[in-house]
């Protein structure tokens, strides 16, 4: 013998639409809050910089591709600019500039999911 239950939800399909719109709504604003945090810390990881010619500031870049913020610099020797050798001291612009926004990055994409849930619930 077994025992069946059915539970109606009123208001489910109004439900599932709001809850469709909170995921394109969501990722629309947390992309922009990635967006927008990352060209903060690009801005600082250029102050930070060291500067000769201005090549290796020149190519400080900040991408969010799938809601994943990217921020680099693309010349050769970045890297030994960043981490030193035992020749270049350590200049750490680009993880000092990660590290002095990554709290407003993170109040800003929570900014954006409560954002993004109150306009879905309209």
């Amino acid at each position: 013998m077994s025992v069946n239950m059915e539970i109606h939800i009123n208001g489910l399909p109004e439900l599932r639409e709001k809850l469709a719109r909170l995921g394109d709504v969501m990722k629309r604003r947390v992309h922009d809050a990635l967006v927008l945090g990352g060209e903060a810390m690009k801005t600082l990881a250029q102050s930070l910089a060291p500067v000769r010619t201005g090549y290796l500031r020149s190519t400080i870049f900040s991408r969010v591709e799938d809601l994943a913020l990217r921020i680099g610099a693309s010349a050769p020797y970045a890297f030994y600019q960043e981490f030193g050798t035992r020749y270049i001291r350590t200049r750490c612009f680009l993880s000092q500039a990660v590290e002095l926004h990554m709290q407003s990055l993170i109040n800003g994409i929570n900014h954006a999911i409560d954002e993004a849930k109150t306009e879905a619930s309209t």
